[in-house]
């Protein structure tokens, strides 16, 4: 798990460092070594690169910059788990705080530290069924029905979800396709269909290194296109058109 810490008090930042590494030192054998970043003030923390899985936040001299800085780094990555730490005045009732935000109180206790972390490790193992992409900027954690087709263009692969959203996915359409659990490299068999992959549902395909669709989204099949519900065409070997025209009716009538 990588976690970052920001906090404008040396003392309690350095202190905070001990204790997570004494909390990770404990779980290597069990729930595995926590990676941790350690930032003093706003723009050392808003320009990092890393994606982190959880923050541990306290800015003693501005509260509500602490409530900013969290917010911020949500809107890059809605997964992260923001833990405000709580001394002097409290977060509690602050506005703006993000949705799901916990609560730690100075000076820190054992045991509530082990608490929270149980909690970070719990939230992130939900998310371990999801598919898991990165953009530049944030991470995405995906249901198979959440996505409407992805097609490689360039060094990036265009990620469409149903819901309208677009991403940039970086790498090729292997890292994708891996990422997806369409390859055997990603560790869980998929199935085959003619000259089509698909998901182990039978939800996605790939089209070769072309496309991977959403086999239910799918509204026509042409000897050398599909056409998906936005309207977006994919280029198709012909030898596929009978294979995909099965699958996609299963997905409807089935999923």
């Amino acid at each position: 798990m990588h976690l970052a810490i920001c906090d404008d008090n040396i003392a309690d930042r350095k202190q905070m460092e001990r204790l997570l590494g004494r909390e990770s030192d404990r779980r290597i054998h069990t729930t595995g070594v926590f990676y941790v970043d350690s930032y003093g003030n706003k723009d050392a923390i808003l320009s990092a690169p890393m994606i982190y899985d959880g923050i541990f936040i306290d800015m003693s001299q501005n509260k509500q910059e602490a409530v900013e800085i969290a917010s911020r780094l949500r809107a890059n990555t809605e997964n992260l788990s923001v833990v405000f730490c709580c001394s002097g005045s409290d977060y509690r009732n602050l506005p703006g705080l993000p949705d799901g935000s916990l609560f730690l109180d100075k000076p820190i206790q054992a045991g509530e530290l082990t608490r929270i972390c149980d909690e970070l490790l719990s939230r992130l193992g939900s998310r371990e069924d999801k598919l898991e992409y990165r953009t530049v900027t944030e991470t995405l954690y995906l249901e198979e029905s959440q996505i409407l087709h992805a097609i490689p263009k360039e060094k990036i692969v265009l990620l469409h979800l149903q819901d309208g959203r677009a991403y940039q996915i970086g790498g090729d359409m292997t890292g994708f396709c891996a990422s997806t659990r369409l390859l055997p490299s990603s560790g869980k068999p998929a199935k085959s269909s003619g000259h089509i992959r698909l998901s182990s549902s039978g939800l996605l395909a790939m089209i070769g290194d072309r496309a991977v669709i959403n086999l239910k989204s799918v509204t026509k099949v042409g000897p050398f296109h599909l056409t998906m519900s936005d309207g977006t065409k994919v280029r198709i070997p012909f030898y596929t058109r009978g294979p995909l025209q099965e699958a996609a009716e299963r997905a409807r009538r089935f999923l």
